[in-house]
């Protein structure tokens, strides 16, 4: 009884043995569902980017109205300005005749003069026509000091509310532009997911098609029921001639502040050729938004964790490279450049322990979540292809 319990543990630990390691590896249907889910995604983004450019556009539109609106009220008020100095000197000039004029008859000295003016008739007649001169002049005189005064006052209402629908309509233009520059932001990085999204489903599409040709069925797990990948057997240099000029870190020449990778120029310039830093498979071949030529490898080492090497400014591909192509440190993928956003010809090297654009990697299925999770890993001592590679500052081997 007891000899054969021994041979049931024997062959209970020999079968663990051979296991595959991972049990919870990805199969080819959850691979194709997450690229189903991405490319939802990647309409919403779209969907949400097309919503605010028309809400931008709105915006703009109000913008040059309340502008217009500005600019009409400003010249009605500059209108209305001359228009009350017209009435002011209007006002003057008729105070002034009504002066003189009384003046003239000499009524505006006292009430003898008047009394002398009027009775100073030589007919009934005469006497009627003095007091009504001086009726009409007097009512005359009122009414058009009253209507113009009335006038100012009226204009001056309206010009104060002039002066505040005008600074209403500023502080609405000013609103409207900071409207503008947070709807702009939005459309900025929905349009920058957006198109990294774009980039990242053909990778997923090509990575699917890689597999089906690899003869994976739905339910099998990638990497070890089908399409298993050559394990690691050593870190090698990326170029027999190198020069480091920089490394991963915080920089502030980055466009963002870091720098995700190593910098390798070369003496031989574009005549330098590029080769993985260890056996791998691609992964991608693809350009960034900036129009650089990259690379992207995975790896497998020996314990059975994932890698990347992501290599980028390729001045052009080796012509018999693929997705899906196994490759040795001793396959040549291309040649150094300076291809996209970059000063001078040289290579850049990124390297970390996840599987970039792999929809099922929870740390590094897009590039935002592979920039933060090196970040995460520099911060924790992580220096990249240092770490796995010896890199002098020069060097003319691999």
């Amino acid at each position: 009884m007891k000899k054969n319990i021994l041979w049931v543990m024997i062959v209970v630990s020999l079968s663990t043995l051979l296991l595959p390691i991972s049990v919870s590896a990805t199969t080819l249907q959850q691979y194709i569902d997450k690229v189903n889910q991405y490319q939802k995604e990647i309409n919403d983004a779209n969907a949400s980017i097309n919503k605010t450019e028309g809400e931008i556009a709105a915006a703009q539109n109000a913008i040059t109205a309340a502008q217009q609106e500005i600019k009409d009220i400003s010249n009605e008020i500059i209108d209305l300005k001359e228009e009350i100095e017209e009435s002011n000197k209007e006002i003057k000039k008729k105070s002034l005749e009504t002066k003189q004029l009384f003046e003239y008859y000499q009524i505006a000295q006292g009430e003898n003069t008047y009394l002398e003016y009027i009775f100073g008739a030589d007919s009934i007649t005469d006497l009627i026509y003095r007091v009504s001169v001086v009726e009409q002049l007097t009512e005359h005189n009122e009414k058009v000091t009253k209507e113009l005064e009335a006038l100012i006052e009226k204009n001056k209402k309206r010009e104060k509310s002039l002066n505040k629908k005008t600074q209403q309509l500023k502080q609405k233009q000013v609103n409207l532009k900071a409207q503008i520059k947070t709807l702009e932001g939005q459309v900025v990085e929905l349009q920058e997911g957006s198109v990294r999204a774009s980039d990242q489903l053909k990778i997923y599409q090509d990575q699917v098609n890689y597999y089906r040709k690899q003869g994976c069925k739905a339910s099998d797990r990638i990497g070890i029921d089908c399409a298993k990948e050559n394990v690691v057997a050593g870190w090698y240099r990326p170029t027999v001639r190198g020069n480091i000029s920089q490394t991963v870190g915080w920089s502030e020449i980055n466009i963002d502040g870091f720098h995700y990778g190593t910098d390798i120029w070369s003496s031989k310039g574009t005549g330098e050729k590029i080769y993985p830093i260890a056996s791998g498979t691609i992964s991608a071949i693809t350009t960034d938004i900036y129009g650089a030529l990259i690379v992207i490898i995975y790896h497998t080492d020996m314990n059975g964790k994932k890698w990347t090497s992501f290599y980028c400014h390729l001045s052009s591909y080796s012509p018999n490279i693929y997705v899906g192509m196994k490759v040795t440190p001793n396959t040549y993928i291309g040649y150094m450049g300076h291809t996209g956003y970059a000063f001078g010809t040289h290579l850049h090297l990124e390297v970390a322990d996840c599987r970039l654009y792999d929809a099922t990697d929870k740390n590094c299925s897009t590039w935002g979540k592979w920039t933060k999770y090196i970040k995460k890993k520099f911060n924790n001592g992580f220096l990249g292809a240092k770490t796995l590679i010896k890199l002098p500052n020069s060097w003319s081997r691999r």
